[in-house]
């Protein structure tokens, strides 16, 4: 019986060691320019020639071999910065490059502009100085082109930039504030301290107070994140901007309806 539990033992432990060493390798510098390979590649084939630099790489074995990495891709702008973009992406160990899954968000690079980044500043600062009976942490823009006529309408801009000689991220980096509001590619989020127990109904009380007048036009949101108490916690509430006034979307609906019955 003893001989029968220490030979269970035995098989067990050189298991354990089989699926051990199968699942780790220590990466040598020929991994690294095997998947630094495949990333420059994809990024080439999408118009992106910067710089890329793994900063962590680890291989697994499971079903296929996987490279799992961790880059940063660099480039250097018109407006005189060095912008950097990260990005987590797995390359099966047959170094695939069919797939731009691995590429970085690049298409939302002009958020990164210094001009774009100023006004943020600029509007953060003012909503902080207006009384909404809420505790503003931050401001941020954030990309609005996930319907297909808006990401058309970037990928225009980003063609024209290209026929003009504007090659930062593509193309779709110089693309300026106005442009960027006109055509409805960003939109507005107005952040609320973590600390403050928020409710719906107090953020549309504090956008009936929202002095507007030199908000731009959009769409806007007040947004507080809250995890601590599950992932589907987070308040928010939308609105619009326009000329200069706050739009509330139940009223543009109301309206919509009386089009409608006429």
């Amino acid at each position: 019986m003893k001989k029968k539990i220490n030979h269970c033992l035995l098989s067990f432990l050189i298991l354990i060691l089989a699926l051990f060493l199968t699942g780790f390798r220590k990466m040598k510098t020929s991994d690294y320019n095997k998947v630094r390979g495949v990333i420059v590649e994809n990024c080439n084939k999408v118009g992106l020639h910067g710089k890329v630099t793994i900063t962590k790489l680890y291989w697994t074995a499971l079903e296929i071999p996987t490279y799992h990495v961790t880059y940063t891709y660099s480039e250097k702008t018109y407006d005189d910065q060095k912008v950097v973009l990260e990005q987590n992406t797995a390359i099966h160990e047959e170094g695939s490059s069919d797939s731009y899954g691995n590429v970085p968000e690049y298409k939302e690079s002009f958020l990164k502009q210094k001009s774009i980044q100023k006004v943020e500043k600029k509007i953060e600062k003012q909503l902080k100085k207006q009384k909404l009976g809420l505790p503003i942490s931050s401001f941020s823009f954030l990309s609005n082109f996930s319907h297909d006529e808006k990401e058309k309408n970037l990928y225009t801009l980003a063609s024209d930039n290209l026929k003009e000689g504007k090659k930062d991220f593509a193309g779709y980096y110089q693309i300026p504030y106005q442009t960027l509001i006109d055509k409805e590619l960003i939109e507005m989020v107005i952040y609320i301290d973590e600390k403050t127990t928020v409710k719906t109904q107090d953020m549309k009380e504090a956008a009936k107070k929202l002095d507007a007048s030199d908000l731009p036009n959009g769409e806007y949101s007040f947004y507080q994140s809250n995890f601590e108490d599950g992932p589907n916690n987070s308040v928010d509430y939308n609105f619009k901007v326009k000329d200069g006034k706050v739009v509330f979307y139940e009223d543009e609906n109301l309206v919509i309806e009386d089009e409608v019955q006429k």
